[in-house]
C-alpha cells in the first residue's frame, strides 16, 4: 500500500551557480550522505551528480510527508544503485529507525535527465 509520492524538478544551472558561488565541496559537503561522498570524488560531471542527488532527496522527503527536517535529512538520505544500475535510497541509521516506526517499508525512486533539468520522483510504501 502506498503511504505516499513525491516529485521534484531541479535545473542543473541552480546547483551550478551554487557550485560556483559556494564551492563544489562546500555544495557536496551539505548534500551529500556518507556514501556519497565517497563516490563524489569519481564523478563524471560533478554538477549534474549533485543535482540528481538533490532532486531525489526532496522527492523522498515529499514522499514521506515531511520535507527536510530531522531525521529526514540530505545527509540521512543517500543514493545508490542496484547492480543493474537501477537508482535506489541508502538510508543512514537515525533515518531508517524512523521510517521503521512510521512502517514505512521500501521507497523506490526514478530519476531522468533532459537537457537542463533533473526530475526524481518517488513512491514510499508501508511495510506489510
Amino acid at each position: 500500500m502506498i503511504y505516499g509520492i513525491g516529485t521534484d524538478l531541479v535545473k542543473i544551472d541552480r546547483i551550478g551557480k551554487m557550485c560556483k558561488t559556494y564551492g563544489g565541496n562546500a555544495v557536496a559537503k551539505k548534500i551529500l550522505s556518507r556514501v556519497e561522498a565517497l563516490e563524489w570524488p569519481s564523478a563524471t560531471n560533478p554538477v549534474i551528480f549533485l543535482a540528481k542527488r538533490f532532486a531525489a532527496k526532496e522527492a523522498f522527503a515529499k514522499a514521506v510527508h515531511t520535507g527536510l527536517r530531522s531525521p529526514v535529512t540530505l545527509r540521512n538520505i543517500g543514493i545508490g544503485h542496484n547492480e543493474i544500475g537501477r537508482p535506489e535510497f541508502i538510508i543512514e541509521k537515525p533515518l531508517a529507525l524512523w521510517l521503521q516506526q512510521k512502517n514505512i517499508g521500501t521507497i523506490h525512486l526514478s530519476l531522468s535527465d533532459e537537457d537542463n533539468h533533473i526530475i526524481a520522483f518517488a513512491v514510499a510504501e508501508y511495510t506489510k
